[in-house]
């Protein structure tokens, strides 16, 4: 599943808030001077409260109620860069019980309880997970894993010091699985007002179990931060979406620690979130964003096309194809497992859940990008570094000869590189794409 920000056909049904607009000012202006500068023009009032502005390094803008008669004013006046609309969601896409052709939903739960997973430490400081999660075997493991049944996940680094924001629909951060290391951050979807968020439709929390729980995490000692943005129902707007970067940002200053932004979220292309993503990224945060479900060329959408992001596809690790409704193209950097993806369910008694979607390949790479960070790979060094241990020409011959489309997306599959061998196939898989999944193309 993906959260979409903007008009995506057949995701969501998108409005624009009445007379509500994201102002970007210029980098060296202040909230102040605009609020001068706007009040020369007739009518207006831009005193701007806290809650009104947004501050991501050198991304500044306000968020105001303006007629669409003095927009032409606002752009003259020499503090504006840009005016973007601040976009309502609605989505449609919520979690189901069961996953048939007649209800395209793109979750459901695991009524097949699995095999407990067994730790074991070896003597070369490598830790080996049997009974592992699909996706984590396919992150240590060169070759394909198909359909094989005993999985090992083999791990060094756990993300430990390091700091995961899921900016998203909320985290159960009391499910046992993330052993006390999931906390509340801040709840900007509105709901309530107790310091806890409650994720109404599953996704955060599955997604936040991807990047760091006990059984289905890549870094298993990240401490995992609940930005809620998306509230009951799935809707936001893109202001909160800017907020919630604002407050990950904000907060690994404070903490003065290395830290990752997850964004399985996005729409069609937004230089106001383009613009954004780039600034916390130039500020110090790492920003791993999803790549988009619509079976588009990525670099269309957004955040998926902002610069210096780690941008994500979906594979198909039952045959190692591009997932039929993965986004593609030169902006995708790397492809990780995002078909029937089990991890965490929110309802905390409950089985977990499988997803489908680069919203949960997204995470397995955010969790890897924990991991290097805590090896003391740069957050400048994190793209290169992610890109040379990925394994190359992984992905089916079939999959590129069959589709035009993928003539320039690229064929690297998301690796922790703890295996030393040769980080190429020589002999891929020949299996074609699941038709099947077509199901899920713009959900």
């Amino acid at each position: 599943m993906w959260l979409p920000l903007s008009t995506l056909a057949l995701i969501a049904q998108t409005a624009l808030a009445a007379s509500s607009h994201i102002i970007q000012l210029n980098t060296q202006s202040t909230f102040g001077e605009f609020s001068a500068q706007g009040s020369s023009i007739n009518g207006l009032n831009l005193n701007t409260s806290e809650d009104d502005t947004i501050e991501i390094g050198n991304f500044k803008a306000v968020v105001a109620e303006i007629e669409d008669n003095i927009l032409d004013h606002l752009l003259s006046l020499p503090i504006v860069n840009t005016i973007f609309p601040n976009a309502e969601i609605s989505l449609f896409d919520t979690p189901t019980n069961a996953l048939t052709h007649k209800t395209p939903k793109r979750s459901r739960q695991v009524l097949q309880k699995r095999s407990e997973s067994v730790f074991d430490k070896r003597d070369d400081g490598v830790t080996t997970q049997s009974n592992a999660p699909r996706h984590l075997a396919r992150l240590s493991s060169r070759s394909g894993i198909f359909n094989e049944s005993s999985l090992e996940y083999n791990y060094k680094e756990t993300g430990k010091g390091i700091t995961a924001y899921v900016i998203d629909s909320g985290i159960s951060v009391t499910h046992p699985d993330f052993e006390g290391r999931a906390k509340y951050g801040v709840n900007l979807a509105g709901g309530s007002n107790e310091p806890v968020s409650k994720d109404e439709t599953g996704h955060g929390t599955n997604v936040a179990g991807i990047l760091g729980s006990k059984t289905y995490g890549v870094a298993k000692d990240v401490e995992i931060i609940d930005v809620k943005v998306f509230g009951y129902g799935g809707t936001t707007y893109t202001k909160t979406i800017l907020k919630g970067i604002e407050w990950a940002n904000n907060d690994r200053k404070n903490k003065s620690s290395s830290a990752v932004a997850n964004l399985s979220l996005g729409g069609q292309k937004s230089q106001a979130l383009d613009q954004a993503v780039e600034a916390a990224f130039d500020d110090g945060l790492a920003v791993i964003v999803a790549a988009g479900n619509a079976n588009k060329d990525a670099s269309t959408y957004s955040p998926a096309s902002a610069k210096n992001v780690i941008t994500v596809g979906a594979l198909d690790d039952r045959s190692d194809t591009i997932a039929i409704y993965s986004n593609y193209g030169p902006d995708v950097d790397v492809f990780a497992s995002g078909v029937a993806v089990e991890s965490l369910n929110s309802q905390i008694t409950g089985p977990p859940t499988e997803y489908y979607g680069t919203s949960q390949a997204t995470p397995v790479v955010a969790g890897l990008a924990a991991t290097l960070l805590e090896k003391g790979i740069s957050k400048d060094q994190l793209k290169d570094e992610i890109i040379k241990l990925s394994t190359k020409n992984a992905i089916s011959e079939e999959t590129f000869e069959n589709n035009s489309d993928y003539d320039n997306t690229v064929n690297r599959v998301a690796n922790n590189g703890v295996e030393s061998t040769d980080d190429e196939i020589d002999d891929p898989s020949t299996q074609e794409q699941d038709e099947d999944l077509r199901e899920f193309i713009g959900n």
